[in-house]
């Protein structure tokens, strides 16, 4: 019934690997993972390599762990010819029983759902062969709201996720051939990497942007973007009632990326409620589209009346869609570092010191506080630079952090005050360490 969309969606079945294109910072983490008998999902926005780092994973599998390739079943549950019968898991147990049928395989079967949400009840499909122990599932979603709160009802504390974003610095330039990966050679090639941090801030990361060179092009795909993930991945699976107005408020705060905003003030602004305002940002964040962050206190009612910030999945996505990046350049790269930060896994807010000085990101590891970072696009006026150093310091006096740092666009300098000590480093070498 299913045999040709099974084969035609794996041609490793013939011995050949895929084209993996650029080998993402995440693999080596999953090749450690892949032989646990934990469910593995990779979740993040549409469009920012899922698919991809599936195609290296199976690479991983056929090549360095001869895995025999009819052990490995790949299904994008996303294609037209499942498309009639995602409202019933049944049909999941009998595409699985076609692959047996063709393949034949021995042994521990690879099954790689990718956009595993568009069947309903999948779990009960996952769970029953998980707990066969004959199946390692790898499962992909757009939608962390979708997979955390299937994966609590019935496979909670079977699985490992992994959060997948647009491509890093570090990965964008190796799109661009450009792996500078020692010292040396990033010192010695500084100007060109200056150059790709311009592209970088300006286009952004999703994997299919970096080969594309006509800023018109890209600002028609970044667009294409955020109208397919606000009308598919969250208005459709949401049963949002006003899908434009979720796309108007998309669009003020992607304009606004790195400003403060309480759902009351967002309500005025763009006449919705407070209510559906909170509805629609969690909405954004579920999907991966846009992220919210919180003031530092150790309080919890205070971090919910305080007021919030707002990140983009992308700032070259942020900038298309606002038509502003000139005069938001400082601000998208605070949204780059704050991406750069999410992506190493730090529990992030925003600090605003007792006198009211705001430092742009506060790092926390259970209750300790491990890194004070403010981002200012550069600081040759002395007033400017006086102001972010005043509040660094204040920040550090009041949270007994000994280091800072406050990433520019091409200052450096380090600067000491008895025990403390900032670093201001260009925005290039912090990507890169």
């Amino acid at each position: 019934m299913f045999e040709n969309v099974i084969v035609d969606q794996n041609p490793h079945w013939d011995g050949s690997q895929y084209d993996g294109g650029v080998p993402r910072s995440l693999l080596d983490g999953i090749k450690k993972n892949i032989d646990l008998p934990h469910i593995l999902s990779i979740v993040g926005v549409r469009r920012c390599g899922k698919s991809t780092l599936i195609r290296q994973i199976i690479n991983h599998l056929t090549g360095e762990k001869k895995i025999n390739p009819k052990n490995i079943l790949f299904l994008n549950l996303e294609h037209p010819g499942f498309s009639r019968y995602k409202g019933d898991a049944a049909y999941l147990e009998r595409i699985y029983e076609d692959y047996m049928k063709l393949a034949t395989p021995e042994g521990t079967v690879y099954c790689f759902l990718d956009e595993v949400h568009f069947f309903n009840e999948w779990q009960v499909f996952v769970k029953a062969h998980y707990e066969r122990k004959e199946t390692k599932f790898v499962v992909t979603g757009s939608n962390s709201r979708l997979l955390s709160s299937e994966f609590i009802t019935l496979l909670s504390g079977r699985t490992v996720s992994v959060e997948v974003y647009p491509f890093s610095f570090g990965e964008f330039m190796k799109a661009k051939g450009a792996d500078y990966s020692d010292p040396v050679s990033r010192v010695r090639h500084r100007h060109k990497i200056r150059n790709l941090m311009d592209d970088y801030l300006q286009f952004g990361g999703f994997p299919e942007i970096a080969f594309m060179k006509h800023p018109e092009t890209i600002r028609d795909i970044h667009a294409m973007y955020a109208r397919s993930i606000l009308y598919q991945d969250i208005a459709a699976r949401f049963g949002i009632k006003k899908p434009v107005d979720l796309e108007n408020l998309f669009y003020y705060l992607a304009a606004n990326v790195s400003s403060l905003y309480t759902f009351n003030s967002l309500s005025k602004l763009t006449d919705i409620s407070d209510k559906t305002v909170k509805e629609y940002l969690s909405c954004f964040s579920d999907a991966y589209l846009l992220f919210t962050l919180d003031a530092f206190s150790y309080s919890v009612k205070q971090q919910i009346k305080s007021p919030k910030k707002v990140y983009a999945i992308d700032p070259g996505l942020a900038g298309s869609v606002s038509f502003r990046f000139s005069d938001d350049s400082g601000r998208h790269l605070e949204n780059a570092v704050f991406l750069e930060l999410k992506r190493g896994g730090k529990e992030l807010f925003y600090y605003r010191t007792e006198n009211g000085h705001e430092v742009d990101f506060i790092c926390r590891k259970g209750r300790k506080v491990t890194d004070l970072i403010q981002v200012a696009k550069e600081l040759r006026d002395e007033k400017t630079k006086g102001r972010e150093l005043r509040a660094l310091f204040k920040a550090m006096d009041e949270t007994g952090v000994k280091n800072g740092t406050i990433v520019t666009y091409e200052d450096e300098e380090e600067i000491k005050e008895k025990s403390k000590s900032i670093t201001i480093i260009p925005a290039y070498k912090f990507f890169t360490m």
